[in-house]
């Protein structure tokens, strides 16, 4: 009876990944061996969880998720290498590698399975992880074999492991699993026994295996925004550091160095992190109050704001209807005034992420746009502290990130319509992203949004919220009306501008004159912008940078690139500028150039 429940199981309970490569070296054991991973699990185990969760819950499911998929792969070198050692004391020292390759990748594990109770099972296995480790798998000649399996096992597994230790994420898992690392056969050993490989026969190897690091870990946002949220930007920076220090310094024992593609990233990296650390550093969590405690336990990421507003302001200064300014001046003067707005209060400057609330010292706020000839494609452009930018720089940045924007759009269309597996990549995408049980760990955004849609003709409006948004203006029709003005006792027309604010209640409740403080901040950027004059500035070949930029990364890595479109089509940081990461970092030999002074 028990064997036909144990064959139904079988058949009908799915399992985990990564029991199948436990299951491997499981059943190569003898029981007492067993029973020795099994008081070891008891020990660790013996209080439940071992260790606090110091951050949301999610960030260490994908993490664990994350170290479980790869570390099953470490089991692969005593299995496929214990009998092919040359002396008794490495044989034994092999198989007591395996004992803690198969104790490791049941810690992780097991760890994610609690995390994810009471659901039936851990997030779906990563078919983009699976790749390395099935490419590894799949080697047939032992002696590249042994030097794949370190580069990853020895290698980049570690180093997380490393980080994650000294970063204190999980102290009691990394502390003894580091330790068992330290009694496992060097890898001089290995060579020695296994041999080593030729070197053009692995060159080729290393490179791929490289770019698939890239592309189906590095690049893979669930899991890569959890390990960094764990770690910390100043984490991040340090095990970038370390891995390319280990991966370089183990390519040299066979006379290799780094593909440019690997040197490129990294120089990316290190272009782009100090720029997001100063970015963090400059945002602090706030200390809530039992109200908002309270308020905390009512709404979870709302998409209907759970306040709204609406109030108009006095812009008779634009002498709008006899159309003395460009189009484009309200909402840019708009733009500057939210911006302007928001120093008046630190409060102003908070928002959620992860349940939590954080506050910008910065001034950040979002244009929403139509993309021209984009079909219904809406971008945002985020700024920082755009108001003490001069109105017609900032006109022209605005003018200019569109034409990148609807570049990087038609470009990711035209990418989608000749490339099916990258159109199979946004399918698998936008599924994962609305249907999985497990929801990507999506950051609150910091920055408050402001759309026009009185073009459009609309008088009234209620903006929805993204999940990650927790603020956002409306401007709609500007309307001539009579408005009472208590100095003369009279009504005297004006050019009313209405607005409505969306927001989710747990940081913001309407407690402040903002339609008093919006008004008068748009007075001031009003008069700011009277002072100005249009000015010389060494302007920069941007499109061109940037279409040379998406050409190099597409030829390189068609899903770095796609990706990269992704992002900049919808959300471009102004702050950050991404694209300068790469000129900067000579990213496959890019240069900065300038052109001629241009008016502006």
């Amino acid at each position: 009876m028990v064997n036909i429940v144990e064959e139904l199981t079988e058949l009908l309970r799915p399992s985990w990944g990564a029991e199948k490569w436990i299951l491997e070296g499981w059943n190569k054991i003898t029981v007492e061996e067993k029973q020795l991973i099994k008081n070891r699990i008891n020990e660790l185990f013996c209080d439940g969880l071992p260790f606090e969760l110091q951050s949301d819950k999610l960030f260490y499911i994908y993490t664990f998720s994350l170290l479980a998929q790869l570390e099953v792969l470490a089991v692969q070198i005593p299995l496929k290498f214990e009998s092919k050692m040359s002396t008794v004391e490495y044989r034994k020292r092999m198989r007591q590698q395996l004992l803690d390759e198969i104790f490791h990748g049941l810690v992780f594990t097991k760890i994610v399975y609690m995390l994810c109770a009471p659901y039936a099972s851990p997030p779906p296995y990563s078919p983009h992880i699976e790749i390395i480790c099935n490419f590894i798998r799949e080697e047939s000649c032992p002696k590249v074999a042994i030097m794949l399996l370190n580069l990853i096992g020895e290698g980049w597994i570690e180093e997380i492991f490393e980080s994650l230790h000294r970063y204190g994420v999980a102290p009691k898992v990394f502390t003894t699993i580091l330790e068992d690392e330290h009694r496992h056969v060097c890898e001089a050993d290995l060579y020695r026994d296994i041999g080593m490989p030729d070197v053009e026969q692995i060159k080729p190897k290393i490179a791929y295996l490289e770019e698939q690091l890239i592309s189906n870990i590095f690049m893979q946002y669930k899991y890569m925004s959890s390990v960094c949220a764990l770690l910390g930007v100043d984490g991040v920076m340090h095990f970038k550091e370390s891995l390319n220090n280990k991966h370089t310094q183990q390519l040299s024992k066979v006379n290799l160095e780094p593909s440019e593609n690997w040197k490129n990233f990294m120089g990316f990296a290190d272009e782009l992190l100090p720029r997001v650390r100063n970015y963090t550093e400059s945002n602090r969590e706030v200390e809530m109050t039992p109200i908002r405690k309270a308020l905390m336990t009512q709404w979870d990421n709302p998409s209907d704001p759970t306040m709204t507003g609406q109030f108009s302001i006095d812009i008779s200064c634009l002498d709008f209807f006899n159309k003395k300014f460009a189009s484009e001046t309200l909402t840019t003067l708009m733009l500057q005034a939210v911006s302007s707005w928001m120093t008046l209060s630190d409060s102003f400057r908070n928002y959620l992420s992860f349940r939590k609330i954080f506050q910008t010292k910065e001034a950040y706020v979002g244009l929403v746009v139509l993309l021209p000839g984009c079909g219904d494609h809406l971008g945002t452009i985020v700024f920082e502290n755009c108001h003490n930018l001069s109105f017609y720089e900032l006109s022209a940045k605005i003018r200019t990130i569109v034409g990148m924007m609807v570049y990087c759009f038609k470009k990711r269309e035209q990418l989608e319509k000749t490339n099916p597996r990258i159109q199979q990549l946004m399918k698998d995408m936008v599924y994962e992203y609305a249907y999985n049980t497990y929801p990507y760990p999506l950051a609150g955004t910091p920055y408050i949004s402001l759309s026009n849609i009185g073009v459009f003709g609309y008088t009234q409006s209620m903006a929805p919220l993204r999940k990650t948004e927790s603020m956002r203006f409306t401007i709609m029709e500007v309307d001539r009306k009579p408005v009472w003005q208590h100095e003369t006792q009279s009504f005297v027309p004006k050019d009313m501008l209405p607005v409505s604010i969306s927001a989710d209640h747990r940081i913001f409740d309407g407690n402040s004159t903002v339609p008093k403080m919006v008004e008068e901040r748009f007075q001031a950027m009003f008069a700011k912008m009277c002072k100005e004059k249009p000015k010389s500035k060494q302007a920069l070949h941007q499109h061109e940078q940037l279409e040379l930029l998406i050409d190099q990364l597409i030829e390189t890595n068609v899903e770095v690139g796609y990706k990269t479109l992704m992002l900049l089509q919808t959300c471009w940081f102004d702050f950050i500028s991404i694209e300068d990461c790469y000129t900067a970092s000579h990213y496959h030999g890019m240069q900065d150039y300038t052109q001629e002074p241009t008016l502006i």
